[in-house]
């Protein structure tokens, strides 16, 4: 819901009295990408408030599945409505009728999806897979939203892998340095083998205590980097396409495992005290060598003609700074607590 409302309301600048109220206004052009956006937003949110319902009622205390459905896709509706009656205020966004309904049939499909039988024994499925191959607990899934949060910072190619700040520009001859450089070379490698060693072992501590091996870690690692290269194919420009995995990140992912793979040996408490290190001196080192410039400079490496770029982009990038902060807590969390391996 919070992405949703930053999704809706971004930049929040700009607030004034509206002309009119164009939320009733049909559009005179329609733009099926926008649709399909607006669709697919509210879908994981339908499905989330319908299995609140699930959670909070059981099946037999429910009148049917079709109230549920009607419930959840009236949230939905009133959500939608007081974003889209927001959206007047704002002289950058554009209420529309045509939203509202997208909106709510979004949520009237993501709680369709939860409420029938054949989706509910895919989910059961999905959850003994995660049995299988993470610890059991409330606090492990709390990890492995954070584990999701950073697979969606991977979707913005801008970011540089395991770095702070985003691409240079080539163009920019203040920004342009060689990457072979020592004095650029050296801390950014630093940065990225503190941050992957750091993120490594933050998987670790959400792994079934039977598959906590390299093998897991890695194919996380590589998992992310497809989203990554496959993102970066579909929005950058092709000057810009590897601009994101230079020599430093090489060195940097090849060293952080080397690391991790010592200290995933050590106990389950004191793995998590080591997780808040490396991932706290990661981020300080990103911080310090990352490329900081104007929000427009770096929507300009981007090819992407359907729109909701500046709502994307300041998404992601919102997310993947406070990601270490989030991790480092997480972890800490887990050193003060003192839980159990299992």
């Amino acid at each position: 819901m919070l992405a949703i409302v930053y999704a809706s309301l971004n930049p929040f600048i700009g607030w004034r009295a509206p002309e009119a109220f164009s939320l009733f206004s049909w559009p005179r052009y329609l733009n099926d990408f926008d649709i399909l956006i607006n669709v697919l937003a509210y879908v994981p949110l339908g499905g989330m408030l319908a299995g609140v319902r699930f959670r909070a009622h059981r099946m037999d205390r429910l009148a049917s599945p079709a109230m549920l459905v009607l419930r959840v896709t009236l949230a939905g509706l009133l959500l939608s409505a007081a974003l889209e009656s927001l959206q007047t205020l704002l002289p950058v966004r554009v209420a529309s009728p045509v939203d509202l309904l997208a909106n709510t049939a979004g949520t009237f499909l993501g709680a369709c999806l939860l409420v029938n039988r054949w989706a509910r024994g895919r989910l059961a499925g999905l959850l003994r897979w995660r049995h299988r191959h993470f610890s059991i607990g409330d606090t492990t899934s709390w990890g492995l939203l954070l584990l999701g949060a950073w697979f969606v910072a991977q979707l913005n190619p801008v970011i540089p892998f395991f770095e702070a700040g985003h691409i240079a520009n080539p163009f920019d001859t203040a920004a342009a340095q060689s990457p072979y450089e020592p004095i650029v070379l050296l801390p950014q490698a630093i940065g990225i083998t503190l941050n992957v060693c750091g993120f490594a072992l933050f998987v670790s501590l959400l792994l079934h205590p039977g598959r906590r091996g390299l093998g897991n870690v890695i194919s996380i690692l590589v998992l992310g980097f497809l989203l990554k290269v496959s993102i970066a194919s579909m929005m950058l420009k092709a000057p810009q396409l590897a601009s994101w995995l230079g020599p430093a990140t090489v060195i940097g992912l090849t060293s952080g495992l080397i690391l991790f793979a010592y200290f995933s040996r050590v106990e389950f408490r004191w793995r998590a005290f080591c997780t808040t290190l490396f991932i706290f001196a990661g981020g300080l080192m990103a911080k310090i060598t990352s490329i900081y410039g104007a929000f427009d400079e770096s929507l300009r490496l981007l090819n992407w003609p359907y729109g909701h770029l500046s709502s994307f982009t300041g998404l992601t990038r919102w997310i993947h700074e406070a990601w270490p902060l989030l991790a480092v807590l997480f972890a800490a969390w887990i050193f003060v607590r003192r839980p159990r391996p299992h």
